[in-house]
């Protein structure tokens, strides 16, 4: 997706997130990603013991949520 000619990077398993203005300030993970039927890719967030199924689009709008930055181990 495209924001004002700037690319966001792809979503990936791991990526975490939290929703904008949310005071409780919890903080979902990614823990699937797939394509449904009607090709809008979905993603499954997991929070302990909840679970949340948005769409991607939906994660990268920042008036829904924001990313958190997760520290990626490479090589």
């Amino acid at each position: 997706m495209a924001i004002f000619g700037r690319k966001t990077p792809p979503i990936q398993v791991g990526d975490r997130f939290m929703k904008a203005n949310d005071q409780t300030r919890k903080v979902w993970e990614v823990s699937r990603l797939w394509t449904a039927v009607d090709g809008v890719p979905h993603a499954r967030l997991v929070n302990q013991h909840e679970t949340l199924m948005v769409s991607v689009g939906t994660l990268n709008d920042q008036e829904f949520f924001v990313v958190v930055p997760v520290m990626r181990n490479e090589p």
